[in-house]
């Protein structure tokens, strides 16, 4: 009972509704991404590449982790070329990789070049492959001599899951 005993039902139901709809919003500074569809997955990880970014969350920020894996340090054979890209644990290169994120255990044959793209855990690619603003499968083969191209407007997704031989 409010008020001299009169209960107001309908004032009481205003006043809910009302603290209901109440929207909150937190001031933000620094890098924010929402990833809520391929491209924008797309342009987070490419963010990466950025120094400022990088600094943000390596630097400035260094409570971010990953899950440790047992694997060894990436692997830069000769004729490998790296420019502006993140390269993973566990990746042996033989090719050419530009403004990239390879993830652990990427494998890039001879004269492959990799440009704009992310390279998943546990990619095979095999020689002669040139692969361009792409978002290749986790746990893919690519076939030696092929091309997947896609525009920085549309991102291409690759999935090709060849078998994989090793000798």
């Amino acid at each position: 009972m409010r008020g001299g005993g009169r209960y107001d039902l309908v004032n009481d139901i205003l006043v809910r509704y009302k603290n209901l709809k109440r929207i909150y919003a937190y001031k933000m500074s620094g890098y924010w991404s929402n990833i809520a569809s391929v491209d924008s997955y797309y342009r987070t990880n490419m963010d990466f590449l950025n120094p400022e970014v990088r600094d943000y969350f390596f630097k400035q920020y260094p409570d971010v982790y990953t899950k440790i894996d047992d694997l060894p340090p990436a692997k830069y054979n000769p004729g490998a070329v790296v420019r502006n890209s993140l390269i993973s644990s566990g990746c042996i290169l033989n090719g050419t990789v530009e403004n990239s994120i390879l993830f652990k255990k990427a494998y890039v044959g001879n004269n492959c070049v990799i440009k704009n793209s992310i390279i998943l855990n546990d990619v095979y690619i095999g020689d002669n492959t040139v692969i361009e603003n792409c978002i290749v499968e986790s746990r893919d083969t690519i076939r030696a001599n092929t091309t997947h191209i896609g525009s920085p407007e549309n991102i291409r997704i690759v999935v090709e899951k060849n078998e994989r031989y090793t000798l």
